[in-house]
């Protein structure tokens, strides 16, 4: 969907339908230019007659120094920059995507969370509410549940607004904002496995081959801008109709060629020069960005996957289990209050960090793809 509707995603589309146009314009030939000229009338006279003469005129300019060819050769190079700049908004737009798309998953399952904490305090203030009313419980202890259940059940509200704001941020990337309020996920948390390390290919990811490609039409416009200084040549040729007795037609060529005596191009020539230097320049950095990226999302991708997988599977089981045995503990009256709002308190707490963690460890592994640039999640 995000191929379809992602607004970036149609704007550089039409960037690479803006440079086929560029093509065009730099494969243009010089127009021909054709003039009529009359001359002999008489201010004083009230007719011509017939002692006018007529000029019918073609010029027809011609370029040399293979500038045609340069133009083109450079409006293509940079048209395959746009598409691999459509390309590289796509790879980025997908990113994006994917981490709203977990950030929501995550806030969906923080509601959840709450939702339940909220419910099984509801429930252990209503066994201290009989266990008050029965002498096994002190008014105080009653007053601190209440007091931490209106602060769990603050804490859901605040979930559904968090799951309000992810939504509107995955469906502003969908250009879906009129459907926020029903974007859900399906799918569950990816399974973390070992990644597949390989040897990046740095070169393949479409933002170095763009900067690559601009460099090339750099290079290009070096030539251009030298081959200004070949004189182009303008062919013309003319008939001309003088206003003899015997009406005879003339007949003439020419050829008109440009002198520098003012200016040589010296100025294009060198702006090119440090163009190119630019574009190498720019080039380096992006190089650098994109295996500077590989190095960190691999780290990070790695060591969220662990800490995802640790939380899973050892600490939150644990502290279901703890829970579980203090508020069976509570309910025969051999814990206090202030053990249940800490057991409960401590499992709130690791299920919300067990579920950051695997947001984390979900949107790392998405880094990690878009910087190796595969479409599908490891």
């Amino acid at each position: 969907m995000v191929e379809q509707r992602n607004r970036a995603l149609i704007s550089a589309r039409r960037a690479s339908a803006a440079g086929e146009a560029v093509v065009d314009m730099a494969g243009a030939r010089p127009n021909p230019v054709v003039s009529l000229n009359t001359s002999g009338f008489n201010s004083r006279s009230s007719g011509s007659g017939g002692n006018l003469d007529t000029t019918l005129r073609i010029d027809q300019p011609i370029e040399r120094g293979n500038k045609r060819s340069l133009r083109l050769a450079v409006a293509d190079s940079l048209l395959q920059a746009n598409r691999s700049d459509e390309s590289d908004s796509l790879r980025q737009q997908r990113l994006l995507a994917r981490l709203a798309y977990f950030d929501l998953k995550a806030a969906e399952d923080k509601l959840r969370l709450a939702n339940e904490s909220a419910q099984l305090a509801r429930q252990i203030l209503a066994k201290a509410d009989l266990r008050l009313r029965a002498g096994d419980l002190s008014a105080a202890d009653v007053a601190r549940i209440r007091t931490d259940t209106l602060k769990i059940e603050s804490d859901a509200v605040q979930a559904q607004v968090d799951l309000r704001r992810s939504r509107l941020a995955l469906a502003q990337l969908l250009a879906m904002e009129k459907e926020a309020a029903r974007l859900a996920t399906a799918d569950p948390w990816p399974a973390f496995s070992r990644l597949a390390i390989t040897t990046p290919e740095i070169e393949m990811r479409p933002d170095v081959i763009a900067a690559r490609q601009r460099l090339e039409a750099a290079e290009r416009s070096i030539q251009l801008a030298k081959a200004q200084q070949v004189r182009d040549v303008t062919l013309g040729a003319q008939v001309e109709r003088a206003p003899d007795d015997r009406n005879r037609s003339v007949y003439g060529v020419g050829v008109s060629v440009p002198l520098f005596t003012g200016y040589d191009y010296r100025g294009e020539i060198r702006r090119a020069h440090v163009d190119r230097d630019s574009a190498l320049d720019e080039l380096e950095r992006v190089r650098a960005t994109a295996a500077a990226e590989f190095e960190q999302f691999t780290f990070e991708a790695e060591r969220m996957s662990e800490r995802a997988r640790s939380l899973q599977d050892e600490a939150l089981p644990a502290a279901r289990k703890a829970h579980a045995a203090v508020v069976l503990a509570f309910n025969h009256g051999a814990a206090s209050a202030l053990d249940v709002i800490d057991a409960r308190r401590s499992l709130f707490a690791i299920e919300t960090d067990t579920t950051n963690a695997l947001a984390d460890a979900a949107k790392a592994r998405a880094a990690w793809a878009a910087a190796t640039n595969r479409p599908d999640l490891p």
